[in-house]
């Protein structure tokens, strides 16, 4: 599973620095509890959309909000898991990565929570009231 996760940011690793790929593959398997926390919190958030909190009407209009609120979510954990080791000073200072690089790593990790949300809506979606949002008839 670490490799998978490993596999899709490296993708966008070039929104970030070669310092913090290193820390977050090698260090502590970074790339696995970030990985697992956006999977995990696509589908809570599809799945309260969906099944929860089912709007009748404006569907459309609460999907991207829903969709907001897992950015947010997973830009949380990136902005945790970037953040706290340079907070702490746990890091040597030839291997400490900027804050403009945990800012990269949000926007990398922005970019796939929105594909693992439509995803997440194209699985979950089919029992609900709102089956059609945000996809008309596919």
């Amino acid at each position: 599973m670490e490799d998978f996760f490993c596999t899709i940011y490296y993708y966008t690793s070039g929104l970030y620095d070669q310092l913090l790929d290193n820390y977050l593959y090698g260090t502590i398997p970074g790339y696995l509890h970030i990985g697992i926390f956006l999977l995990v919190l696509s589908f809570i958030v599809s799945a309260v959309f969906y099944y929860g909190f089912a709007p009748v009407r404006k569907q459309t209009f609460w999907w991207f909000i829903y969709a907001g609120i897992n950015i947010v979510l997973n830009i949380g954990v990136a902005l945790y898991y970037t953040m706290t080791p340079l907070i702490n000073n746990e890091i040597e200072i030839d291997k400490a990565w900027t804050y403009l690089d945990c800012f990269g790593f949000c926007l990398a990790n922005l970019i796939w929570s929105c594909i693992f949300f439509v995803i997440a809506s194209l699985i979950i979606k089919w029992g609900s009231i709102a089956k059609y949002v945000p996809f008309q008839r596919f």
